[in-house]
């Protein structure tokens, strides 16, 4: 969870580890690009409206990096025009919530989002071993 403001950010991590999530928060676009340069995430809420980098400029450095299948990134920001909602999306962002947050929505789109990158992962990680049993296959045919 990144956020420059820290209500938001307690909030939030609080109500999430409350359904049994791992949360890790950044009070900056700085401090979330050393998280992800750290360790690995399996998903990121990102403020839009930061002092600093803001919050497209770290979407855009992390879809240098990253697809949306490899790290989902909900934006979210008190901006709710629809330019602001297509430019995110346009950049690479997974999906986008308005604040104030509504916890039952972030909640649900977290979640979907959680299901969709498992399920590219074990679509992955099938392929992986079907490569490497053709591979064993064709090695034996030889």
């Amino acid at each position: 969870m990144v956020d420059d403001d820290e209500s938001n950010r307690e909030s939030l991590r609080r109500r999430l580890e409350r359904r049994g999530y791992s949360v890790t928060v950044a009070a900056n676009g700085q401090a979330a690009l050393n998280c992800v340069a750290a360790a690995a995430f399996d998903l990121i809420i990102l403020d839009v409206m930061m002092p600093g980098i803001s919050g497209l400029d770290v979407l855009k450095q992390l879809r240098a990096v990253y697809s949306p299948a490899q790290l989902p990134i909900i934006m979210a920001t008190a901006k709710d025009q629809s330019e602001n909602v297509v430019e995110a999306l346009d950049l690479g962002a997974n999906d986008y919530v308005t604040k104030p947050l509504d916890f039952a929505v972030v909640s649900a789109r977290v979640r979907t989002h959680l299901q969709l990158k498992q399920s590219v992962d074990r679509i992955l990680a099938l392929e992986s071993n079907l490569r490497m049993r053709n591979a064993e296959l064709q090695r034996a045919n030889i």
